[in-house]
């Protein structure tokens, strides 16, 4: 089936952020259309803020501030992408949205900047400055600025959040105990515990390297959370420090 313009476009965009740099070549290829235009496409996409273009290759613009956030989005950066494909699945259309602080929450985020229908909510700067541009309705809690994670934290942000229901809710974390997800963070914590306590579905995003990881503060029982998506499945030794009932997702099934 033919894509129409904006199908490639959203394509397009997908596929850079996932891959990091694609050639103009190779997008004419993959979509089996003229180079002249993927080029267009790729303007109309530049003019927005949402790609870059170099010596023929297609790449994300650097508009993000250096602070530690930025340095841990780089770690285990293809598993982060990974997890993020999986999570599309799980956002309905014209839905109500949170999205958190974590880098691999920020994957996701990238990946909405093509939808126009949902209503995302968010403590996360990063997070709302690259869904700028997008025709998406965002709304930032404000608060109590942390520069370390380039979150909103504090009275102020929990307030907002406490008057919020939204569908789905996409969290980072730390690590896990017998009790649930964890996270290193006193700052962040309220803000989970408040985020969790007001979506109607709950899900934790995060690679396998947090899986020996147990952090300090539990944010939500397992017992009320929907899903844990991952870069893979889990071995059945890992599977066994989990409740049965727990669901984990990833793209290997």
């Amino acid at each position: 089936m033919k894509l129409t313009s904006d199908e490639r476009k959203n394509k397009i965009l997908h596929e850079v952020i996932t891959k990091g740099t694609v050639s103009i070549n190779e997008l004419a290829g993959m979509f089996e259309v003229t180079t002249e235009t993927i080029r267009n496409d790729v303007k109309f996409l530049q003019d927005k803020n949402l790609l870059a273009k170099k010596h023929g290759t297609v790449t994300t613009p650097n508009t993000f501030f250096e602070n530690e956030f930025s340095v841990k989005e780089t770690d285990n950066l293809e598993e982060k992408k990974e997890i993020a494909d999986s999570a599309l699945k799980f956002i309905p259309r014209n839905s109500a949205i949170f999205l958190d602080t974590s880098t691999s929450v920020f994957q996701l985020a990238k990946l909405l900047v093509m939808r126009d229908d949902l209503t995302i909510f968010t403590n996360s700067i990063q997070i709302n400055q690259v869904l700028a541009n997008s025709d998406n309705q965002i709304l930032l809690t404000g608060g109590l600025f942390r520069k370390k994670s380039g979150s909103y934290v504090g009275t102020w942000a929990l307030n907002a959040i406490k008057e919020l229901n939204v569908d789905v809710a996409f969290i980072g974390c730390d690590g896990f105990s017998k009790k649930g997800p964890t996270i290193r963070s006193y700052h962040e914590l309220e803000i989970k515990k408040a985020i969790s306590e007001h979506s109607k579905k709950n899900f934790i995003l995060c690679d396998t390297s947090k899986l020996d990881n147990e952090g300090l503060y539990s944010f939500i029982d397992y017992s009320n959370l929907d899903m844990v998506i991952m870069e893979r499945q889990l071995t059945e030794i890992e599977r066994k420090k989990f409740p049965d009932s727990l669901l984990f997702y990833s793209n290997e099934g």
